[in-house]
């Protein structure tokens, strides 16, 4: 079993001609870090869509939320269509890799109408888990660009205390606990850790 993570940039077509090198730059090395972060695979395509393959589907959540706030950090919006199941034929290039796990996505990706879905072959969500997801979903879209920046560095800093970020961000204490507070950065991170035991306890995840 493993994960995989289906996106697109939204609005991607509004932006302007000669940001659109440094959009794809800025993708390029967000996947790059997620994939180095969770020992992952990724591919570009189609200039904004994205694929990314997880060894451990434990971390889709986690890895799938940190791109959100990566790209968000820089004011653009990503959908995300996550999915666990098999990986029936690896391959160096995962555009032509296949398995339940790359077409749940893939699926769930074309039918998307939020920020963040989660499919899991052969098992339903149960309806905490399910709620969780719309209640991420909702808090996600409303998180500014800056508050995104603070969160991001916050749940990637090995020393995330207020005033080691406010150093970071070359701001405030006070603002960076503005930021995170108005980001819901407590809630967030309980469902990061939530999630990760959720998957851990549904059929055929092990550790």
């Amino acid at each position: 079993m493993i994960a995989v993570i289906s996106g697109d940039l939204i609005n991607s077509q509004k932006i302007p001609k000669h940001q659109y090198d440094d959009m794809l730059y800025l993708l390029d090395q967000s996947l790059r870090f997620i994939a180095n972060k969770f020992s992952g695979q990724y591919s570009v395509y189609r200039g904004d869509a994205l694929q990314i393959q997880l060894p451990d589907p434990r971390d889709v959540c986690s890895a799938a939320i940190l791109l959100y706030l990566q790209l968000k950090s820089a004011n653009y919006s990503l959908r995300q269509s996550m999915a666990i199941g098999q990986l029936d034929n690896p391959r160096a290039d995962i555009k032509t890799a296949t398995g339940s796990a790359y077409t749940l996505s893939g699926q769930g990706l074309d039918t998307l109408n939020q920020l963040l879905i989660l499919q899991i072959e052969h098992s339903s969500l149960d309806a905490s888990f399910a709620l969780n997801i719309d209640l991420i979903n909702v808090l996600l879209d409303k998180i500014s660009q800056k508050q995104a920046n603070a969160l991001f560095h916050y749940l990637t800093a090995v020393n995330n205390s207020h005033s080691q970020l406010a150093k970071e961000l070359q701001t405030s204490r006070e603002n960076v606990t503005k930021l995170l507070n108005l980001a819901n950065y407590q809630l967030i991170e309980r469902f990061l850790n939530y999630s990760k035991e959720a998957i851990q306890q549904l059929q055929g995840v092990k550790k």
